[in-house]
C-alpha cells in the first residue's frame, strides 16, 4: 500500500499538467519567442547541471584516478546534495536539451555562439560519461529523423562538425561503450543471471513480469504489489534479495510495467494516449514534438520512466505543452530556419 501511494504521488503530474495546459490553452496566445525562451532556460540549466556532475566526480576523485567511473556513478543518485539523480534520468535531461539546440542556435552571434557550442560539447561529453544505453538508443532515431528532414537547412559543415564530435567522444569512451554494448550481445547475459550485468538483470525481470501478466492479463496486480511480486520472483528463481525497499526493481519496460500494474485495459489506454500525441505531432508538422514523442516512446522500451518524478515531469510537461498548444493554435511556428521566430 505504501509503495502504491508513493507511486501515485510520483505520478501526480500526469493528471495535473494536462488539465493545467488545457485550462491555459485558450487563455494564452502561444508565441514562438516564449517557447524559445523556455528552450534557452532549459538548455543552460542543463549545462549548469552537467558541470555540477563533472565537479562532483572531481571531488570524488574520478579524474585523479582515485575512484572508478562506476563508483562515481553510484554516488550520483543520492550523494549530490540537492541535485541527486539516477544517471538514466540525468541523461534524459541532457538528451532533451540537445533537441532544443536547432531552435535556438541561430539566435546566438560571435562569442555567444562559441559559448553555446562549448555548452553542446559539455552536454555530449556528460552524456557519454554517463552512457545509459536506453537513453542513447532513444536519442538516435529522433536525431536521424530530424537530420534527414532538415539536412539542407543544417548544411554539410555542421553535419561534419557533429560527426567529428561524436566520433571523438566515442573514441575517448570506447572502453566504456564496448563494455556497455557488449552486455547486450554477450550470450552469457541471457543464459545466467548476473546482478552486475544490467542486460542480464533486465531479462530476468522481464521473465518474472511476463509470467505474472499471464496470470492476470486484464486487471494487473496494482502499483505497489507489482514491485513486491518482482522482488519475490527474483528471490525464488535466482536467489536475488534486495534488503532495502529502495532497491526493489520495476519492470524496466514502461509498457510491461503498466500491464503488470493495471492490466491490459490500462496499457491500451496508455497506448491510445501515445498515439494521440503522435498523430497531433504529425498533423501539426512540429518536428520537435515528433522527436519528443519518439524519444519517450523508445526509451520506455527499456525504462519505467513514469515510476520516477523526474521522468513523469519531463514526459507530462513537454508532451502536454505541445499537444495543448497545437490544440489551441493549430498553425505551426517552430521551424529550423535562420532568423525564424
Amino acid at each position: 500500500m505504501r509503495i502504491g501511494l508513493k507511486r501515485i504521488e510520483t505520478g501526480t503530474s500526469l493528471f495535473v499538467l494536462p488539465w493545467a495546459f488545457y485550462y491555459l490553452g485558450n487563455r494564452i496566445q502561444w508565441d514562438g519567442k516564449h517557447l524559445k525562451l523556455l528552450f534557452h532556460i532549459y538548455f543552460w540549466s542543463s549545462i549548469f547541471y552537467a558541470i555540477m556532475i563533472v565537479v562532483f566526480f572531481w571531488t570524488l576523485g574520478y579524474y585523479q584516478g582515485e575512484q572508478s567511473l562506476e563508483y562515481s556513478l553510484s554516488y550520483l543518485d543520492g550523494m549530490l546534495e540537492g541535485y541527486s539523480q539516477h544517471p538514466i534520468y540525468a541523461s534524459m535531461i541532457f538528451a532533451i536539451a540537445l533537441f532544443f539546440i536547432p531552435y535556438i542556435y541561430d539566435q546566438y552571434r560571435g562569442f555567444k555562439k562559441v559559448f553555446l557550442s562549448l555548452g553542446v560539447i559539455i552536454l555530449v561529453y556528460v552524456l557519454f560519461l554517463l552512457f545509459r544505453k536506453g537513453v542513447m538508443i532513444a536519442l538516435i532515431l529522433p536525431a536521424i529523423v530530424f537530420i534527414f528532414k532538415n539536412r539542407k537547412a543544417i548544411g554539410n559543415t555542421k553535419l561534419i562538425l557533429l560527426a567529428s564530435v561524436l566520433i571523438t567522444f566515442s573514441f575517448f569512451f570506447k572502453d566504456k561503450i564496448s563494455i556497455r554494448l557488449g552486455e547486450v550481445f554477450a550470450k552469457t547475459s541471457f543464459e545466467e543471471v548476473d546482478i552486475e550485468n544490467s542486460t542480464s538483470m533486465r531479462f530476468a525481470i522481464y521473465e518474472c513480469v511476463v509470467e505474472d501478466i499471464k496470470q492476470s492479463p486484464i486487471t494487473g496486480y496494482g502499483i505497489g504489489d507489482g514491485y513486491d511480486l518482482i522482488a519475490t520472483c527474483l528471490k525464488d528463481k535466482h536467489n536475488i534479495v534486495f534488503k532495502d525497499s529502495k532497491q526493489k526493481k520495476n519492470a524496466h519496460n514502461q509498457y510491461l510495467g503498466i500491464w503488470h500494474y493495471v492490466g491490459g485495459l490500462g496499457l491500451l489506454l496508455f497506448m491510445i494516449q501515445l498515439l494521440i500525441y503522435f498523430v497531433k505531432a504529425i498533423s501539426s508538422k512540429n518536428m520537435l514534438f515528433v522527436q519528443l514523442v519518439l524519444f519517450f516512446s523508445i526509451l520506455m522500451l527499456t525504462e519505467n520512466i513514469l515510476d520516477r518524478q523526474t521522468g513523469v515531469l519531463l514526459f507530462a510537461l513537454f508532451l502536454n505543452l505541445f499537444f495543448f498548444m497545437h490544440l489551441a493554435q493549430p498553425n505551426p511556428f517552430l521551424k529550423v530556419n535562420k532568423g525564424n521566430e
